[in-house]
């Protein structure tokens, strides 16, 4: 796996990640409208980090860093791995973001770890809204 195919897999796992979550506001609308607006948000941060991403991706922000030397092991990842699910209900839909947000975590974690300066912080940011978002999650499991 190279630096290129690394980020594009994390932009296509916060894809995915939005995908869910905009289900996950769909499902909410008609099962339980007092967690539409739980979706709607994490939907949003999940959006940004999309973003983010895809502006390290077009503007080669991690070319030259630390991350070149952990390529091998960071495409053994979880994160990296997870492939598209069609929940057929909400509780479906938590379970598996739950896991999805906990592999976000650790991968962030890492690469927060490996980088300086601004790039770990953005990443630690990262790690720290998807560990805030498995919280959510799971209050939003535990109502229902």
């Amino acid at each position: 796996m190279n630096l290129r195919e690394l980020l594009e897999r994390l932009i296509w796992q916060e894809n995915e990640l939005y995908n869910l979550y905009k289900l996950g506001e769909t499902f909410a609308t008609y099962e339980r409208p007092e967690f539409v607006e739980t979706f709607r948000l994490i939907a949003e941060e999940e959006l940004r980090h999309r973003k983010t991403l895809e502006g390290m991706l077009s503007g080669g922000t991690l070319k030259g860093t630390a991350v070149i030397d952990y390529l091998d092991s960071l495409s053994l990842e979880p994160m990296l791995s997870d492939e598209r699910v069609e929940p057929e209900s909400l509780e479906e839909l938590i379970l598996e973001a739950l896991i999805r947000e906990k592999h976000a975590y650790e991968l962030y974690t890492k690469l927060s770890e490996i980088l300086k300066d601004s790039l770990s912080q953005i990443f630690r940011m990262m790690a720290s809204e998807e560990l805030k978002h498995a919280y959510r999650l799971r209050l939003v499991y535990e109502g229902l």
